[in-house]
């Protein structure tokens, strides 16, 4: 039990050993948290230290020959010490045949003579947003440059001297230049500021504030279209260019933006919308860069042929953190395809010529120029290249006409749809109009015979009882005639009024308002005399005919 505790022991001691020289952990009590949070796992508690994206644990060598392959065969003490059951030392520096590539860093992990571990590390990337009066800089370093690349860099970037330079920011507080990012523990993203005290500032720098001011701020457009004869106010912020301003009125205007004619526009203003992409990638350890930039880049008819026909950007790869940044800005700006474009050439294949061309939404790369070319060799790609845009320039403008036919004749047909909506809307609300006039007429109609009716109602129930013919008193005997040819006969008192005479005829339907009333021979108007007057005295005695005649 005492051995077997005793090799336990040893065991550790040895993990604990391998940990330490593999992931650079000085700390015994911080290496052992470590190891027994991982139940004393060697590779597992390697992992978490390292992260995948940061360091992939490689299979295991299990003799010298596999670890042979990658530094070299072991040195007679090396073997000696390997027998003996000890850790092989990390090879020398000095031997640069079994060195790894200065690319990515390989991190040697002695263990015991049964397995041998390589752990590759690339390079922990750190993030910086820098800002300096109204201006940010965004950067990507890695872990193991100093503060002073930092401010190198922010120097070529602001046009502030190192030496007039104060980096601020730092949460252990100030910092010298020649201090490791690494030693300062510092998260992935970090947010910095300068400060230039002996600096005062320029009128260049007023005039890059104001700038940025002017891109952070909205403006109000009055767009004339004279065509349709209306305006159009609209709003965008100063970062929205004049490209993506035609954009937006081709939307509401359906105007695509090359039939689109301006007035108004600043001289200086342009938007150079139909031109090729050509980014140029140095790389200093390439031994073909000079050459290309000396002869290619800097000949007559190259120079004269991309600047007529490209918008050209350059950047330098050279070292990681700048190629990591140009990623993020492709991403951002270009799109994935130009960015895994990159990412497919190695050092000793650069520099690089993309030529990048906006198809619709998304960005292509139609060709890839490597420096190990001639002037009329890449004079002849940029041509082939400016052939194939061209050709994409025409076919965009012919689907872009029809889609504009498609957009016409679209319209046209939503524009009939509309006016026969419109049509039968119309007709509807006549209709609906008409029929609500005859309800209205109709009611109205029907009122007045209810109050025609009620009034001869009245009238009748109003009227003198007839008198008999044997009551012994003077009784007038009249025989009326209707329009329809009907006769209506009644027995009046000769002493009964007109007006009496006039009640009898309107209860039967004909109010004296609508009818007159005539006798037959000599011809007499009845309505026309007085209703006070008496049967007598009108001569309606002892009988009478008349006649109704409608009023004119």
């Amino acid at each position: 039990m005492a051995s077997d505790s005793a090799d336990s022991n040893m065991d550790r001691e040895m993990i604990l050993a391998d940990f330490q020289a593999c992931t650079g952990i000085d700390n015994i009590a911080e290496a052992i948290t470590l190891l027994e949070l991982n139940n004393w796992d060697l590779v597992a508690a390697i992992n978490g230290v390292i992260p995948q994206e940061n360091g992939i644990l490689q299979s295991k060598y299990s003799s010298e020959a596999s670890q042979a392959t990658v530094f070299g065969p072991p040195s007679r003490s090396e073997a000696a010490d390997a027998a003996a059951g000890g850790a092989v030392p990390p090879p020398s520096s000095s031997s640069s045949s079994s060195s790894p590539p200065s690319s990515s860093a390989l991190a040697y992990c002695p263990v015991n003579t049964s397995s041998r571990h390589i752990v590759e590390r690339q390079p922990r990337m750190l993030n910086f947003k820098v800002e300096y009066r109204q201006r940010c800089v965004e950067l990507v370093l890695e872990e193991g440059s100093t503060v002073g690349e930092i401010k190198q860099i922010l120097e070529s970037e602001l046009g502030v001297p190192v030496s007039k330079m104060q980096l601020k920011g730092w949460k252990s507080g100030d910092v010298s230049d020649s201090t490791v990012l690494k030693s300062l523990h510092l998260p992935k993203n970090n947010s910095l500021y300068v400060l230039t005290p002996d600096i005062a500032p320029t009128a260049s720098t007023s005039k890059n504030s104001a700038l940025q001011e002017s891109l952070n701020q909205n403006f109000l457009l009055i767009i004339s279209h004279r065509e349709a004869q209306r305006d159009y106010s609209l709003n965008f912020p100063g970062s929205r260019t004049i490209q993506e301003v035609k954009r937006n009125v081709s939307d509401l205007t359906n105007i695509p933006v090359r039939h689109q004619q301006w007035e108004g526009w600043p001289a200086s203003a342009s938007d150079d919308s139909r031109k090729l992409l050509a980014i140029y990638l140095h790389n200093d350890d390439s031994v073909l860069s000079n050459v290309f930039c000396s002869q290619m880049m800097c000949a007559d008819s190259i120079v004269s042929y991309l600047s007529q026909n490209f918008i050209t950007w350059a950047w330098d790869v050279t070292k990681e953190a700048n190629k990591a940044r140009l990623l993020t800005m492709c991403t951002r700006h270009f799109g994935s395809v130009v960015t895994q474009t990159i990412r497919t050439y190695n050092t000793d294949q650069f520099p690089l010529l993309l030529i990048v061309m906006g198809k619709r939404t998304s960005n292509e790369v139609l060709n890839v120029i490597q420096g190990n070319t001639t002037v009329d060799e890449l004079m002849m790609r940029l041509m082939a290249a400016m052939e194939i845009f061209t050709a994409q320039q025409q076919e965009d403008i012919k689907d872009e006409d029809e889609r504009e036919a498609r957009e016409t004749v679209k319209r046209e047909q939503d524009e009939a749809y509309r006016l026969s909506l419109e049509a039968d809307r119309k007709k509807r609300e006549a209709q609906e109009r008409e029929e609500a006039e005859q309800v209205r007429l109709e009611q109205m109609r029907k009122e007045q015979e209810e109050e025609k009716e009620a009034i001869r109602l009245s009238l009748e129930q109003a009227l003198p009882p007839e008198p008999d013919e044997e009551s012994g008193e003077q009784i007038s005997k009249l025989r009326i005639r209707t329009p329809s040819g009907e006769f209506l006969e009644r027995r009046f008192l000769s002493s009964c009024k007109l007006q009496v005479l006039f009640d009898f005829v309107a209860s039967k339907g004909y109010p004296f308002e609508e009818f007159k009333l005539l006798t037959t021979f000599p011809r007499r108007n009845i309505t026309q005399l007085e209703p006070g007057s008496t049967l007598m005295e009108a001569k309606l005695f002892p009988q009478e005919t008349l006649f109704l005649e409608a009023k004119e």
